[in-house]
């Protein structure tokens, strides 16, 4: 079995122009000397830091997950790979379906007492059993995540009557042993090559079972017990306060001593902690761009958000049933003149479907907006100047926001200046969203349902990897955009790196897959179209802050006002 999600994206439509910087991809390693500073942040206050409880798109709880809780293996966006961090070294069974792990033994639990933190004892492979049991099990008090899913076990516990469940019945299911104290072995329900991707993610790090009674609670807590690089030390209706772990083993590369974290609420936004200079550094929500754009240009980032949006085909419609018209709708798409007049300072245009910065990504992308080609791709395909076109081709949009359709019909406005289409043979169809999931998925009963042309549609990975977005969202038969293609070479090489331990080898294959779909002569399942933006505000003082994944506060480097 694959795990898959279709998670969607809201913009919101910005006007205006104004300067702002676009943050590089990953963050240089910085050799400083600076004295240890504080990083003051600016941050909603979370619901939870519960690892197993975090969603997808709360990226400032997930930064401070990033920072208290480490697991196996960890994203380190200096080199956009997945490196050891709670592991030093692990082995795979010849089937692929075994992996054990040998931990290192200098990493501890953290607690507070009194005014420091201090290290209570080791974490050892028994938290990873108790962890992973306890996020498998339905009666906890989130959803089970699909990315354990590919445990083995998982998937039936998560499935059985509560009443059912005790300590025993996991122990018995859940394919995860401690062999050793510090030896650890987890059992995969198929092979997966890009396990250590999926192991570096929330849901697979673990908590001590002394203190998920603190981490479980509603009411704020300093007593939680952590195990990254920095440590909670306060936590009130106010903010928090998060310290270095003295006890940690790694060195740090930034200055980052202590993070004085603020809540926002109605009152007090991130524009108004960071633009009075109150705070260093604060994520922006999406209704908070706009104005932080306009207001403080000279403070304003961006980086790739976590969503890509696409405009999918229906295989079995005329017109669309040709590939060289799909690569010619493709190709005449001009995605940065999109971005530009309707979602500035909220998306990104974008080379390839695999977001720069995952693991096993291909380095340069090949989508390229190209109208010659596209015309003669068209003409190819038999529909010279748009010509013997049978049928008006629709393109479904989301309903619940204006903009979506003002985004639909820039498209349909490129097809018809590049592609010579006479504008009444392309309509613009708005849906609402429920339907347009099914659709996109073909969950749909075909016997009372005719699938449009093309249907707008977004994808998130679960976990950081190539895998998460050229499988699990275009696999043929497990992809979760559906379009009804049949499976061609580009699945097969799908499933040959699914499983190929070598990690060149991998990012090979995964970029001749990006090539099959998208580059000059691509079959283009799907078109894709802009990337959502990570926007935030960030003071001058504040340097080395890593653009992808979540913030690394290690990293970072703070050289004045605070220290």
């Amino acid at each position: 079995m694959r795990r898959f999600a279709l998670l969607l994206v809201v913009c919101c439509l910005v006007t205006g122009t104004a300067r702002f910087s676009l943050a590089p991809a990953l963050a240089a390693p910085v050799a400083q000397d600076s004295a240890p500073g504080t990083l003051r942040v600016a941050l909603a206050p979370p619901g939870s830091l519960d690892p197993v409880r975090l969603s997808r798109f709360d990226l400032g709880t997930r930064d401070l997950v990033e920072n208290l809780f480490v697991g196996l293996t960890r994203y380190d966006p200096l080199t956009q790979t997945v490196e050891p961090m709670l592991a030093t070294e692990w082995t795979v069974s010849p089937d692929g379906l075994t992996w054990t792990f040998t931990l290192r033994e200098d990493v501890y639990w953290m607690q507070v007492a009194g005014e420091a933190v201090v290290p209570t004892r080791p974490v050892v492979a028994g938290d990873f059993v108790y962890s992973i049991q306890r996020a498998c099990d339905p009666q906890r008090p989130s959803p089970v995540t699909p990315n354990l899913m590919i445990v083995q076990g998982c998937q039936t516990v998560a499935q059985v009557f509560p009443d059912a469940i005790d300590d025993l019945f996991l122990a018995r299911e859940i394919g995860v042993r401690a062999t050793g104290q510090y030896t650890l072995e987890i059992q995969l329900m198929y092979p997966a090559a890009y396990f250590p991707s999926l192991a570096s993610t929330p849901e697979f790090r673990p908590v001590a079972r002394e203190g998920v009674a603190q981490l479980e609670s509603t009411v704020p807590s300093n007593a939680i017990l952590t195990n990254g690089p920095y440590a909670l030390q306060q936590w009130d209706t106010a903010g928090m306060m998060l310290v270095r772990n003295e006890s940690w083993p790694e060195p740090f590369i930034g200055n980052v001593d202590r993070v004085e974290v603020v809540f926002t609420n109605a009152a007090t936004t991130t524009i108004a902690l960071v633009g009075g200079n109150r705070t260093d550094y604060g994520r922006l929500p999406g209704d908070e761009v706009p104005a932080a754009r306009g207001a403080y240009p000279d403070l304003f980032q961006m980086g790739s958000g976590n969503t890509v949006v696409v405009a999918g085909f229906s295989y079995d419609r005329a017109v669309v049933i040709e590939p060289g018209a799909r690569r010619a709708l493709a190709l005449a798409v001009d995605g940065s003149t999109l971005v530009e007049s309707l979602l500035a300072g909220q998306a990104l245009p974008i080379q390839q479907f695999t977001p720069t910065g995952t693991v096993a990504a291909p380095p340069t992308g090949s989508l390229a907006f190209d109208p010659g080609a596209a015309a003669a791709s068209f003409s190819d395909a038999g529909f010279p100047g748009c010509n013997a076109v049978p049928e008006t081709l629709i393109l479904l949009v989301p309903d619940d926001d204006p903009l979506w359709t003002q985004i639909g019909e820039a498209i349909t406005g490129q097809w018809s200046m590049w592609l010579g289409c006479n504008p009444a043979l392309l309509e613009v169809r708005p849906i609402s969203r429920v339907l347009l999931i099914n659709l996109g998925h073909s969950a749909y009963d075909e016997e009372q349902v005719t699938r449009s042309h093309m249907w707008i549609a977004t994808w998130s990975a679960d976990y950081p990897d190539a895998n998460g977005w050229l499988f699990d969202a275009l696999h043929c038969q497990y992809g979760y955009l559906r379009p009804g293609r049949a499976c061609d070479e580009a699945d097969a090489l799908l499933e040959q790196a699914s499983v190929e331990m070598d990690p060149t080898r991998r990012a090979e294959l995964y970029a001749e897959v990006e090539t099959l779909f998208f580059g000059p002569e691509g079959s283009f399942p799907v078109i894709p179209l802009f990337a959502t933006a990570a926007a935030w505000l960030q003071q001058p003082a504040l340097s080395a802050v890593n653009a992808v994944g979540p913030a690394r506060y290690d990293l970072w480097v703070i050289t004045s006002g605070t220290e």
